[in-house]
């Protein structure tokens, strides 16, 4: 009798659900990771508008302010000092946003932060992706 040589159908199976398991592993894994860094991307970029606030409320001695975000853009933008960042744009709001509102569009190339001014300070609002909250920088005591 003449023996094959070869891999039967249930070997072969067992090999490609071997192979699907690992790949699931690894893509899962690679989402968080890509959320962890979106997630500091994000929060760097607060801070660095935080700094720019603090930059506006010592040179003028007061917050930026603005009725709307083109005008809360410009008195950000006013000092010799701070000018925002390339590929930052801010939005002006009245009370803390829901994440669903401040969640951004997937590969943004201008990440929007919502930014509430007050004379007492500011608050800086960014999109936390790993749990899906809205976090906050304060400026002296915020508003």
């Amino acid at each position: 009798m003449e023996r094959r040589k070869g891999f039967t159908i249930v070997e072969l199976l067992i090999v490609i659900v071997v192979i699907a398991i690992l790949a699931a592993i690894v893509i899962v894994a690679y989402n968080g990771v890509q959320k962890r860094a979106k997630d500091t991307q994000s929060k760097s970029d607060a801070a660095s508008l935080l700094k720019g606030a603090e930059i506006v409320n010592a040179e003028t001695s007061a917050y930026p302010t603005g009725t709307d975000s083109a005008t809360l853009t410009t008195s950000f933008n006013s000092t010799a000092t701070f000018k925002i960042p390339t590929g930052l744009a801010i939005s002006r709001v009245t009370a803390a946003p829901a994440y669903t509102t401040i969640q951004p569009a997937a590969d943004a190339a201008t990440r929007t932060y919502s930014v509430w001014t007050c004379t007492a300070g500011a608050n800086i609002y960014y999109p936390q992706r790993i749990d899906s909250t809205v976090q906050v920088l304060k400026a002296s005591a915020g508003c």
